[in-house]
């Protein structure tokens, strides 16, 4: 089909270590605490469950907490037997300083969050009609105290009566952690991670497509570099009736200024909209590029810019299959075409990625991300992403994220607050466990839940299926992102221009209960990056300690 309009780009993916590490001014030993990074999404990249990420996940927090302790806190590390079962949030410890000793010591107070029992049946094979607690996520959150000679954080240690408190609330958590994870839902332990698949594939008509459309791009703020990738020409600059402007489609990762988190749900990443844009064209020539537009939760930017008025409009295929052949182009700083290949896996996102992804077998070549993936036909299927190897963005998203901008200059969706899953991307066993267990075949798997959310608030738990959006039956998250487009697009046909709310209605099947449920929910509708967190609490000692107690002075009272 004919140039429609397209647009897409996605948050690029960096490992970050984190510069604060816990040291203690006082008895007992500290060590730095990373979070999870690169490790952990390459080995879910490589197949591994979304479960298996979870379990990692605790278990490094564990041992975080632990390292940050006095050095014989361990004797504390026993569970205690655990009645009843509470929500998925794991202990953070957290004291409040209420004032001093007379040995000017800090004396903390003796308040401590209780937390709420849920009201679930504790027998395996039957199943709970109580509506489960939120998810919230563990952490450890310690007092600072100080900075080194190097402006690293010190932390005061933690007394070990707060650990003893600490690890009863763990003990809970685990327990609902290894629950939840048995529901036929969630439970990864019977699926296998995807072979490799090499392709050997043509590139005659792919040099043909890249030699006219697709460009090198760099950028830079007050002279120094930020950011270079790839891009494509998408269509003629509509205010231009002499056809000398294009428009030039490329990750808005080209203007990100800061990517503090993996995870892109969190929504942490700042852009310079200002930054200095150069398009770099096949026979070495250069051009400015001015920012038309930018989208934050799909990571896309529009520039224009001067081209030759001879250049062709790019044909696009919307329908881009699954095993489908493809080809990834790309150009780098030199211009040089770079090409690979590859072919089009069933995959679902890891949880620190958006919905609106497929993936190939097979990298974009280097400085490729932002060039485009085509077919056999040298038709465009995609967009090549910084989010993870071989991931981009389908044509049937960026067509219609084009066309919003084209028609309303602007790309807003509603914000569901839910992390997703397909069914149909899960190993053919694990659907089999769902079919017999549940009695589907189909939906959107729930695996993160929003802390305060309308979902939540609505009874939409861990575990439960999306099955359909007002009244439309929903089968990957490419669809359910085709679907929140058109709902906006609706609404901004109807006049309304403005961020706004927009009314929707979920099938729901509810998988602790077996029972489906239609559930009306109002959404924001906006351009801003949809922001998914998970809820936390705090945990403090029972009997607060006024100052720091050596781990062997403990157990002596």
């Amino acid at each position: 089909m004919p140039l429609p309009a397209v647009e897409e780009g996605s948050g690029s993916r960096r490992s970050r270590s984190s510069s604060k590490r816990s040291e203690s001014l006082e008895p007992g030993p500290t060590v730095p605490v990373r979070r999870p990074g690169v490790k952990e999404r390459r080995r879910n990249m490589a197949g591994e469950s979304c479960g298996d990420e979870k379990v990692r996940r605790v278990k490094k927090i564990r041992m975080c907490g632990e390292a940050a302790l006095p050095s014989d806190a361990g004797i504390a590390r026993e569970k205690e037997e655990v009645q009843g079962k509470d929500a998925l949030c794991e202990p953070h410890i957290f004291q409040e300083e209420v004032g001093h000793d007379s040995n000017a010591a800090e004396v903390y107070s003796e308040t401590f969050r209780k937390e709420e029992e849920e009201a679930e049946d504790d027998d395996d094979d039957a199943v709970s009609s109580a509506p489960s607690s939120p998810l919230c996520e563990p952490r450890i959150q310690q007092e600072v105290i100080g900075h080194d000679s190097n402006g690293v954080e010190i932390c005061k240690a933690i007394d070990i009566e707060t650990f003893r408190a600490y690890r009863q609330f763990e003990a809970k958590f685990e327990e609902k952690l290894a629950r939840i994870m048995k529901l036929p839902t969630l439970d990864g332990s019977i699926s296998s991670a995807p072979a490799n698949v090499k392709l050997h594939h043509g590139r005659q008509s792919a040099m043909k497509t890249a030699r006219n459309s697709v460009f090198a791009l760099s950028s830079s703020i007050g002279g120094r570099p930020l950011t270079q990738c790839s891009g494509f020409f998408i269509g003629w600059d509509e205010s231009d009736k002499n056809h000398e402007t294009g428009i030039i489609l490329t990750p808005a990762h080209l203007i990100c200024s800061k990517q503090p988190s993996l995870d892109s749900w969190l929504c942490e990443d700042e852009y310079a909209p200002d930054a200095a844009v150069i398009v770099h064209f096949p026979d070495r020539s250069t051009s400015k590029g001015k920012l038309c537009y930018y989208q934050k939760h799909y990571n896309i930017a529009l520039f224009s810019t001067k081209v030759k008025p001879s250049l062709q409009l790019p044909v696009f295929n919307d329908n881009v299959n699954c095993g489908q052949k493809v080809l990834m182009l790309g150009r780098d700083e030199r211009s040089i075409l770079k090409i690979n290949h590859g072919r089009v896996q069933f995959q679902n996102p890891c949880t620190f990625e958006r919905h609106h992804f497929m993936y190939t077998y097979g990298a974009a070549p280097e400085c490729g991300i932002g060039g485009p993936i085509v077919d056999s036909s040298e038709a465009i299927v995609g967009m090549s992403t910084p989010d993870s190897e071989g991931s981009f963005v389908p044509s049937s998203i960026i067509l219609k994220c084009f066309h919003l901008w084209r028609k309303h200059g602007r790309i807003p969706r509603p914000h569901l607050q839910l992390k997703l899953s397909a069914i149909q991307y899960l190993d053919e066993a694990h659907i089999e466990r769902i079919s017999l267990d549940c009695g589907i075949d189909e939906g959107l798997i729930v695996k993160e839940v929003s802390n305060g959310s309308m979902a939540e608030k609505n009874g939409i738990r861990v575990g439960d299926v999306v099955e359909s959006l007002d009244g439309n039956c929903i089968t990957s998250l490419v669809e359910l992102e085709i679907m929140l487009l058109d709902l906006s697009q609706q609404h901004l046909d109807r006049g309304s221009n403005n961020d706004s709310k927009i009314d929707v209605e979920l099938g729901i099947f509810h998988t602790r209960r077996s029972k489906r449920r239609t559930i009306k929910m109002t959404l924001k509708l906006t351009d801003e990056g949809e922001e998914v967190v998970r809820g936390y609490y705090t945990v403090t000692a029972p009997k607060a300690i006024s100052s720091w107690v050596p781990p062997e002075k403990v157990d002596q009272g």
